[in-house]
């Protein structure tokens, strides 16, 4: 069933109403120089949790169990991928089942009094092979893909990511095109919903981060409303848990008139701690990070936000259920859990993959409550 027969009494139609239009690509620099504003009145910056459709199998009686374990955590949003390869397996052939489950995921954040952070990612196979060939065949359905998420779940969605650590070495586009991957998808997100928000999200843990972003906001700033760093420390960074240097260039960059970054707010879209190996990295260290990393960045958070005209706005935990739990016998989660479950992917969440409480979960719960 076509899942705009479900939408929701007061959404905001209004703003699909010009599906069909043409998208036209328009892309502007980031904004630079003049005076700074002064800085809004303090708020409380919410916590976002990652949770992607594979932890919880594509069930949405886990995902309702997996709401309430979030909600308890003192998170007010959901973090999660409208993957492109679940959507369109094959050129031109829509999952509308799969479509219909991210439709109804959508209505179930909501419906637990949660924001949801959509993001755009994970291009299928057939799609990384045509940007090899036709890169303007790829674009076009780059294009369709974004507008065909915002159709179905514009509606009760705020806030899009557009695409995900383009900067990583595993991504299939070009360093050179990055900047494509938010002006084309922005394009489509402000044409259908100009009141959203987007993110982009950037791995701060490899060298040359901080020139990738600069690349993105000269080419396609005007599609971008937040800049989030991605950054983990004792897992992906060789540094002290405390060490929160990316947050203290991403806070100088955005409130600093003339620089590219300027004018954009900020985030930590990701952050988190893998307990994947026993004694090496267990769930009492990643208790450890977060008694260490998370006062860290409360106190640079509130003093930015209290002083300086652009804010953190969203903070993200990576994630909130283990892809697959077994410390003793990591063979099963190659079993269980694909190319994940080897090593540090499949044990970043919060809560182990039968959803009992890790070590950390308490004292997580603490420092949320803190902020």
């Amino acid at each position: 069933m076509n899942a705009k027969m479900n939408w929701k009494p007061g959404g905001r139609l209004a703003a699909f109403a010009v599906a069909a239009a043409m998208v036209v690509l328009a892309v502007g620099p980031a904004r630079a120089g003049g005076t700074p504003p002064p800085p809004p009145p303090p708020q409380k910056v919410p916590w976002y949790f990652t949770v992607h459709a594979g932890e919880i199998n594509y069930d949405l009686g886990k995902a309702n169990q997996a709401f309430t374990k979030l909600k308890d955590l003192g998170g007010k949003g959901v973090r999660t991928d409208v993957f492109w390869r679940d959507i369109e397996p094959a050129r031109g052939v829509w999952d509308y089942g799969k479509l219909q489950f991210y439709t109804n995921f959508v209505s179930n954040i909501r419906w637990h009094g949660l924001e949801p952070l959509i993001i755009f990612s994970n291009a299928p196979d057939w799609a990384v092979q045509l940007y090899g060939q036709d890169k303007a065949a790829f674009w076009a359905a780059y294009e369709r893909y974004i507008r065909e998420v915002v159709l179905w779940i514009g509606d009760r969605v705020n806030h899009y990511q557009l695409w995900n650590e383009a900067n990583h070495l595993i991504d299939p586009i070009d360093a050179a095109d990055d900047w494509q991957l938010f002006a084309r998808a922005g394009a489509v997100v402000r044409n259908l919903d100009p009141a959203a928000r987007t993110y982009i999200n950037v791995m701060a843990n490899l060298a040359g981060w901080e020139a990738a972003v600069t690349d993105w906001l000269v080419k396609a700033g005007s599609y971008i409303d937040v800049i989030g760093i991605d950054h983990y420390p004792g897992t992906w960074a060789c540094c002290f848990y405390t060490d929160w240097g990316p947050l203290d260039t991403l806070l100088q960059r955005i409130n600093t008139p003339g620089n590219p970054w300027y004018g954009k707010d900020g985030a930590i879209l990701e952050t988190g701690y893998s307990s994947w190996a026993w004694l090496l990295a267990d769930e009492y260290d990643q208790r450890d990070f977060i008694s260490q990393a998370l006062p860290v960045i409360r106190t640079k958070v509130n003093s930015n936000n209290a002083t300086r005209p652009y804010q953190v706005v969203v903070l993200g935990w990576y994630q909130l259920i283990d892809t697959c739990t077994d410390q003793f016998n990591p063979g099963n989660c190659w079993v269980n859990g694909g190319v994940y479950g080897m090593g540090p992917e499949a044990h970043f969440g919060i809560i182990h993959s039968d959803y009992s409480n890790k070590v950390g979960y308490g004292a997580l719960k603490t420092e949320i409550g803190k902020f």
